[in-house]
């Protein structure tokens, strides 16, 4: 049995080997083995394809190739390739030295270099690398191939081998008396090469045949039979038989020498055993192999079946149909157990901009992504046009969206970027509205620049060009001013009002109360996932105990202002009093004025966003602590119970039970 592997082989036993060789002892030797232990021949043999003369090595595992009977190094059979001269003179001869000390040396082989990296087993027939010395080294090669060509056994070649140093030696004794004996013998190196047709050589399995050739004065023929090897030779391939004076896995002679190696007949060349009858079964694929892609196509037709199953689509809500957006009960809580949204409800007409509204954790964010269809709610429902909002839902096409900052490429023009956004969704181009876009966001000749030039307002207009194309009925932004300053927020905001003004709906979630305040209609204010307060801003900003009172001088009827029962501050303002009330209403206070012949010229509320903002947010937070285990669950002044009554109004329309 030949096979591959060994302590220095890329392709180390594997189990079967083992098995083999123990079966074969207990048959033999001990005479209890299995009756059908291994008989005759078999050597394990890569795969090989012949490709217009390259051979090429099918996978790692060998496979034997088997024959009744055991042919030896000589074969069955035997083919005789015929060599060439090589570059020697008119008889063929090639001489070749042999450096004192035996440096520098060519190699075949080294110490643990089959295994290193699997550099023997690349190669068809395990071949790896060797390198001779120029000048060290007699080579005579063949013609290129006519068909593969199968070796298994041990080659042997002919070939005479002269001193080619006697005559200088000579000389050197007529002139010198210490001069050192001529050799006796040549220590040489044998090996032969398989050249493919690009010139690339390789040494089978590493195998070199060192041998001792005695040396006399006409020169000594002598035979050298190379390593047995089974090795295929690919069609297009040559033989190239080499003779070198160093090989670094051997000791050599220290003393320098010149030898001349010829072939006695070329024609004869080398001989090559063959063994016809040894035939590698044909290989049948392992069952896994068709079983288990035939199992991932049986899983996979399953889960479309079954596993991917598409429930019809929720109808289509009539009455909502011209409605851009409806929220009715919306709940999530994620894995770890915070509640980001409790029990939403809001709605939002064409043409509004509404400003949604709340602090750091009051769930604005999760709101958008589950309107966006990126977030699956727990409970609830939304509805865009009349659609319910699922992933993937068509009445998406139809939404635009800005959230979590932009993500353009920097090294791509604003144009550029927007088209390759566009292209990205897969509807046609003629769609895509950019001139329009880009009009409304108001980029100019900036759109062919690349981005990293933009300023971050220029990122913010493309980001809201972006969130346009195809001029979607509903915008949805979040914090489309961050990272703005006061010029840029207010070119924002006439990017927002002029894209409103064509009857769509933009919905921008903001921490700027004063930018909310000049740019949208309507705000929703939420507080730890919960709606607190829903309206026109104008509403929202008219609750409060703050009036501001036009009169001709200010300043000069201050005081008697102050002296009003119910009034608890008045101050002068550049457009007139701002008068806080302590108790009352604004209609006693127009009636206390008049009767005081203090002249009004108007009388509007006098609170800003933010005072709503805050004043709503904190009655919530009382709510939150007066429905806590324990809590007495009253409010401490006055003052607060006003603030709770105000902020109840507000809340009462919208929010749910």
């Amino acid at each position: 049995m030949w096979t591959e592997g060994g302590h220095d082989a890329a392709s180390p036993e594997g189990q079967d080997t083992t098995e083999a060789i123990r079966d074969w002892f207990d048959a033999w030797l001990t005479g209890d083995g299995a009756a059908d232990a291994e008989t005759g021949f078999s050597v394990t043999r890569p795969q090989h394809v012949s490709n217009g003369g390259r051979s090429t090595r099918q996978g790692t595992i060998p496979r034997a190739a088997r024959t009744s009977a055991y042919p030896g190094l000589d074969g069955t059979d035997a083919e005789s390739v015929p060599l060439n001269g090589g570059a020697g003179d008119d008889n063929g001869v090639q001489e070749i030295v042999a450096p004192p000390g035996g440096s520098p040396a060519g190699f075949s082989a080294v110490p643990g270099l089959g295994a290193l990296g699997g550099l023997g087993g690349d190669l068809p027939g395990g071949a790896g690398f060797s390198l001779d010395i120029p000048g060290q080294a007699a080579t005579f090669e063949s013609a290129p191939l006519d068909s593969d060509l199968t070796v298994t056994g041990a080659p042997t070649i002919t070939v005479r081998v002269t001193d080619a140093g006697d005559t200088a030696a000579a000389d050197r004794d007529d002139q010198r008396d210490d001069v050192e004996a001529a050799p006796t013998e040549a220590v040489l190196f044998a090996k032969v090469y398989d050249v493919s047709a690009d010139g690339t050589a390789a040494l089978p399995r590493q195998l070199v045949a060192p041998v001792r050739v005695p040396l006399t004065a006409d020169g000594t023929d002598v035979e050298i039979r190379l390593p047995a090897i089974d090795h295929t030779f690919a069609e297009g391939h040559t033989l190239r038989f080499a003779v070198s004076t160093t090989d670094m896995a051997y000791d050599r002679p220290s003393t320098a020498a010149t030898y001349g190696i010829g072939l006695p007949d070329p024609q004869a060349g080398l001989t090559l055993p063959t063994q016809p009858e040894l035939v590698t079964p044909r290989h049948v694929l392992p069952v896994w192999t068709w079983a288990l892609p035939l199992s991932a196509l049986i899983v996979a037709a399953g889960l479309l079946l079954v596993g991917r199953r598409r429930t019809a689509p929720a109808p289509v809500d009539a009455d909502l149909a011209d409605v851009p957006l409806r929220i009715e009960g919306l709940t999530k809580r994620f894995p770890n157990g915070y509640l980001a949204v409790d029990h939403l409800s809001l709605r939002v007409e064409r043409g509004q901009v509404l400003g949604l509204l709340g602090p750091n954790g009051a769930g604005k964010t999760t709101t958008l992504r589950m309107l966006m269809g990126l977030v699956r709610p727990d409970a609830g429902d939304i509805r865009v046009f009349g659609h319910k909002v699922v992933p993937g839902t068509p009445a998406l096409a139809r939404l635009g969206s800005f959230v979590e900052g932009p993500g353009h490429l920097p090294h791509l023009s604003g144009r550029a970027n927007l088209e390759l956004y566009w292209r990205a969704t897969g509807r046609p181009m003629a769609e895509s509205g950019i001139d329009e876009a880009v009009r409304i966001a108001a980029l100019g000749a900036a759109l062919e620049r690349p981005v990293r030039t933009y300023s971050q307002g220029m990122r913010q207009r493309l980001s809201i060009a972006q969130a346009m194309l195809g001029l979607p009925d509903l915008l949805v932004l979040d914090e489309p001013t961050n990272g703005l300053d006061p010029p840029q927020i207010r070119e924002m905001r006439d990017v927002l009002v002029d894209y409103a003004s064509t009857g769509r709906t933009v919905i921008i979630s903001s921490h700027l109360l004063a930018e909310v305040e000049q740019t949208c209609t309507h705000v929703v204010v939420m507080d730890r996932g919960r709606h607190v307060a829903a309206g026109p801003v104008a509403d929202i900003v008219g609750e409060g105990d703050s009036v501001l009172v036009g009169v001709p001088d200010p300043a000069a009827v201050a005081d008697r202002v102050r002296a009003i029962d119910g009034v608890a501050e008045a101050e002068p303002a550049e457009d007139g009093l701002v008068v806080r009330l302590r108790e009352g209403t604004v209609a006693q206070l127009v009636t206390a004025l008049v009767a005081a012949d203090i002249p009004v010229e108007r009388v509007v509320p006098r609170r800003r966003l933010e005072d709503a903002f805050l004043s709503l947010i904190g009655s919530a937070e009382r709510r939150a602590e007066s429905s806590l285990p324990g809590a007495e669950g009253r409010i401490a002044s006055a003052a607060e119970t006003s603030e709770e009554t105000s902020a109840s109004k507000d809340t009462e329309a919208g929010e749910r039970p």
